[in-house]
C-alpha cells in the first residue's frame, strides 16, 4: 500500500501526482529560500532598528519615491518594525507550509503576494526588469497556487484522510497528520527563536566600525585619497564652474556627513560626502547589483544597499561586501565660493 503522504488526493489523477514529483525540486527551493529569508531577518537586529541604514524602515523610505504604491509604503513607515515582523513571519509561514505541503495552495498564494509586494517596491526600478529576482519568484509560485503539493510528501494528504470513515488506516493517518502539524509548528517556532537569539548574540559580539572622533579639518586619511587629483576642483568665488550644477552649501554638510542630490547628468539619485574641511566626494546612489538606491551610514563610512545587503566604501565607492559586481560610479565635484557643484 502506498504511504498516505506520497499518495495523491482522492480528487487527483495519476497525471496530477506525477506533476507533484516534477515540481518537487522547485517546491523545495522556494520553501527553503523563504524560510532562510525569514530567519535571516529575525536574526538581524538592525533590520528592526529604525536608526540603522539596513533597517526595514530605511528600505521603505528609500523605495517610496519610486514605487507605484509609494503612498502606501509611506503610510507603513509609521509602524515600520511591525511591517518587517509581518513580512518575516509571513515568509516563514509560506516556507514551512510549502516544504511540508501544509495548506500548500494558501502558502503559494502568500508567496505570490509577498513576491508581488517586493516587485512593486525594491525591484520596481531594476532595469532591465529581468535583473530583479522578485518577478521570477512571483511567477514561480503560480503552479503551486493551481495544484498545491499535488499529494507528494504532503501533510495535506494526511489531513485529507480525516474525511474518510473512522477506523483502520484512515484513523492512523489522521493521527499522524495532527502530530506532523503540531511538530512542524513547534519545530519552526524553536528554529526561529534559536536563530534570532544566535544572530543577536553574534551581532553584539561584532564591533561596528566608527568614524574618528572630532572630525576637524586636520583629519586626513592615508593613501590615494589625499592625492590632489582626488580633491574637488577650486574655482573663482561666485562663479559656477562651466557645465556644473549647485548641489549644496559648503556649511550645510558636516565633516563625515552626506547629502542626497540628483546627478545632473542622469537625474538619478546620488550622494555627496564631505570627508574633510574642503574635501568632498560624490557617487551615484544606484547599486550596481540590481539598481536599488543605496543609503549612507556615517558611523561606518559606508554605502549600504537596503535590497540585497551590498556595501560600498564612501571614500572611493569600491565594493566592500555583498553581491554588487562593480563600484559605484564617481561624479565630478567642484568648490566655488560657498557652494559645492557637481557634474
Amino acid at each position: 500500500m502506498t504511504a498516505p503522504w506520497v499518495r495523491g488526493p482522492e480528487w487527483g489523477s495519476r497525471g496530477l501526482h506525477q506533476t507533484g514529483w516534477v515540481l518537487l525540486p522547485l517546491r523545495v527551493f522556494l520553501g527553503v529560500t523563504f524560510v532562510f529569508a525569514a530567519l535571516q531577518k529575525l536574526a538581524n537586529p538592525p533590520f528592526f532598528d529604525a536608526s540603522s541604514p539596513a533597517s526595514v524602515e530605511a528600505q521603505m523610505r528609500a523605495v517610496a519615491p519610486t514605487s507605484p504604491i509609494g503612498p502606501l509604503v509611506e503610510l507603513s513607515l509609521h509602524a515600520g518594525w511591525l511591517v518587517g515582523l509581518v513580512i518575516a513571519l509571513g515568509e516563514l509561514a509560506v516556507g514551512v507550509g510549502t516544504l511540508l505541503g501544509l495548506r500548500a495552495r494558501l502558502a503559494a498564494a502568500g508567496g505570490m503576494l509577498l513576491a508581488f509586494s517586493f516587485f512593486l517596491t525594491v525591484s520596481w526600478t531594476t532595469s532591465p526588469y529581468y535583473y530583479g529576482a522578485d518577478i521570477v519568484f512571483l511567477l514561480a509560485w503560480t503552479p503551486f497556487v493551481a495544484v498545491g503539493a499535488a499529494g507528494v510528501l504532503s501533510v495535506d494528504s494526511f489531513l485529507a484522510e480525516r474525511r474518510r470513515p473512522p477506523g483502520g488506516d484512515a484513523a492512523r493517518a489522521a493521527t499522524l497528520g495532527r502530530r506532523a502539524l503540531v511538530s512542524a509548528a513547534v519545530g519552526s517556532a524553536c528554529l526561529a527563536g534559536l536563530t534570532a537569539l544566535l544572530g543577536r548574540a553574534l551581532h553584539a559580539a561584532t564591533p561596528v566600525p566608527r568614524a574618528a572622533a572630532g572630525g576637524g579639518a586636520d583629519q586626513r586619511s592615508s593613501g590615494p585619497r589625499d592625492h590632489p587629483a582626488n580633491q574637488p576642483s577650486p574655482h573663482p568665488a561666485g562663479r559656477p564652474p562651466p557645465g556644473m550644477q549647485a548641489v549644496t552649501d559648503v556649511a550645510s554638510v558636516g565633516i563625515g556627513q552626506g547629502v542626497r542630490f540628483s546627478d545632473p547628468a542622469t537625474g538619478q539619485p546620488a550622494w555627496l560626502i564631505r570627508s574633510g574641511a574642503r574635501r568632498y566626494d560624490a557617487f551615484s546612489a544606484v547599486c550596481t547589483h540590481a539598481g536599488c538606491t543605496v543609503n549612507y551610514d556615517p558611523p561606518s563610512k559606508q554605502f549600504v544597499c537596503p535590497c540585497h545587503g551590498g556595501t560600498y566604501s564612501a571614500s572611493d565607492g569600491r565594493v566592500l561586501g555583498g553581491p554588487p559586481p562593480s563600484p559605484l560610479a564617481r561624479i565630478k565635484v567642484a568648490l566655488s565660493g560657498k557652494k559645492v557643484y557637481a557634474r
